[in-house]
Parts: C-alpha cells; sequence; structure tokens
C-alpha cells in the first residue's frame, strides 16, 4: 500500500532474517566445512554487519578470516542493506 512507512525495528529484523539465511550458505560454498558463520549484530542504519566464525580448519593451515573477503562479498551481493562485514572469531 502507498504511503505506509515500515517500523525500522521490524525492518531490521526482516534484514537480519534474510542475512542468516544468507550466512548457512556460506561455509559449504566456501567449502569450510568445519566452520560456522553466524550474524552477531546488524545495525540496519550504518549497514555494518557483524559476523562470529566459531571452529577452524584442522585439515589446512588457513584460518577463517581469510575467507573474510569471500563472505562479504558473498553477502553484500545477495543483501544489499549490508555495507560492510566485520569478521569475529570465536
Amino acid at each position: 500500500m502507498k504511503g505506509l512507512r515500515r517500523d525500522p525495528v521490524s525492518a531490521g529484523l526482516e534484514i537480519e532474517g534474510r542475512i542468516a539465511v544468507v550466512l548457512a550458505d556460506v561455509a559449504p560454498l566456501l567449502r569450510i566445512q568445519h566452520c560456522s558463520v553466524e550474524l552477531f549484530s546488524f545495525d540496519p542504519a550504518s549497514g555494518h554487519l557483524v559476523v562470529t566464525i566459531h571452529g577452524n580448519c584442522p585439515d589446512c593451515a588457513g584460518s577463517p578470516a581469510m575467507f573474510a573477503t569471500a563472505i562479504e562479498a558473498h553477502v553484500k551481493q545477495r543483501i544489499p542493506e549490508v555495507r560492510e562485514v566485520i569478521l569475529q572469531e570465536d
């Protein structure tokens, strides 16, 4: 309906739901099976998304943080409201 304004809180929750779905696909796509990437916080005003990486890769020398660029690109491509992705390791 024209003229209806969305509540910023509910709009933020809707975006967080979409983010959670996208993050569920990240680890399998990047083939980091021993890690999970989860939403920690999202600020709809700034577009800053903080994700937590749980686990590590016992069979490789790399850390999950080395996938930061790929994770950010994947999320930003699918969720245009996300302007920056900040990774924090567990």
